[in-house]
């Protein structure tokens, strides 16, 4: 392939997508209208599918990123400190705030604890990336917050 034609079909590929990305909202709703409407539809999606499909994401979260990225986010390390806390300060304790005012039976209250414990995973990396905001940032606070979890959960939820 001449190079001309090369440009123009990478050019014309990264248009593409940058379309496609841009309209994610609307496939996201689409896509929710259809699962609410025929759930069968989605059976697929099951089991080594969800894997391979958070993998997916995953690799193109990450492809998204530089080392530089990284760098910058802990060389300031206020935020990602700061979002770390507010982890597992204050989102258990909105959580419990939540079930108390909508007045939850108690093993219902105790699970909204813990999932407002939990970090965000691959949607808040996702959310970050479509916001334009920072994604390394995102993953970063994932990351501590993921390993952090496996103490603060049980000691938060005690």
């Amino acid at each position: 392939m001449p190079p001309l034609a090369q440009a123009v079909s990478i050019r014309v590929v990264r248009t593409c997508f940058r379309w496609l990305t841009n309209l994610f909202p609307l496939w996201s709703v689409l896509v929710a209208v259809v699962a609410l409407a025929s759930p069968s539809a989605f059976d697929w999606y099951s089991g080594t599918m969800i894997r391979v499909g958070l993998g997916v994401i995953m690799l193109g979260m990450g492809l998204t990123l530089t080392i530089d990225d990284f760098r910058r986010v802990f060389v300031i390390p206020f935020a990602l400190l700061s979002g770390v806390i507010l982890q597992f300060a204050v989102m258990p304790f909105l959580g419990w705030g939540i079930g108390h005012m909508m007045e939850l039976p108690r093993d219902v209250a105790v699970g909204l604890v813990l999932v407002s414990c939990c970090p965000g995973g691959t949607a808040s990396n996702v959310v970050a990336f479509l916001a334009r905001a920072n994604v390394a940032l995102s993953v970063s606070m994932t990351g501590i917050s993921t390993m952090l979890a496996v103490v603060l959960t049980p000691l938060l939820t005690k």
